[in-house]
């Protein structure tokens, strides 16, 4: 498998932890438990920052040199393009809920979970037909020029939490992150 689908795969299971992340505290908001309004707004940031801004626009990318040489598949890699632009407004919508919410706003509560739980879901599904459909096809597609053309083409980026942390602008998730990891790791002694 070419490099870029790997580390685009790495992202996806970065993608998948924050997603739990955001489930679990959803999970706690909705039962009326403590959740970190912050924490969940700097999720859906990250989302935009990376996934929206950065790792879509890589995908998009691969998928349109694809294109031409996908021809039973073309409808797939259309529909992927498309999904990338649905769920970069549902993260808007859901971050901006939030926002509201955090400023004092109202919303009910079944709204907000509507909105979260649709937001998660097509995450997940999109997530699962890039890896079961998109991505084996792209790797028996593209060759090492169009893999050249893709690099050329691509935006240049490095994930702001898991690879190259930008420990000011999302704080609350790395330490949230640093301290689920704290919890893991048995203590040595």
């Amino acid at each position: 498998m070419h490099y870029l689908l790997e580390k685009l795969q790495k992202d996806h299971r970065n993608l998948e932890k924050i997603l739990d992340l955001l489930t679990s505290q959803l999970d706690h908001f909705l039962a009326g438990r403590e959740s970190d309004v912050d924490l969940k707004i700097e999720l859906l940031e990250y989302m935009e920052a990376y996934a929206d801004q950065a790792h879509h626009p890589m995908e998009n990318v691969m998928f349109a040199v694809a294109r031409p040489m996908a021809t039973d598949q073309a409808d797939l890699l259309d529909r992927l393009t498309q999904q990338h632009r649905e769920l970069a407004q549902l993260t808007r919508t859901f971050r901006n809920s939030l926002e509201n919410i955090y400023q004092g706003g109202v919303m009910q509560r079944d709204e907000l979970e509507l909105q979260g739980r649709e937001f998660i879901a097509l995450q997940r599904q999109h997530i699962a037909l890039e890896e079961q459909e998109a991505f084996p096809m792209l790797d028996q597609l593209l060759q090492e020029q169009d893999w050249a053309r893709v690099i050329e083409q691509s935006p240049s980026y490095d994930d702001p939490v898991f690879d190259k942390p930008d420990k000011i602008r999302f704080q609350i998730l790395f330490e949230y992150l640093h301290k689920v990891e704290q919890e893991k790791t048995p203590a040595i002694g």
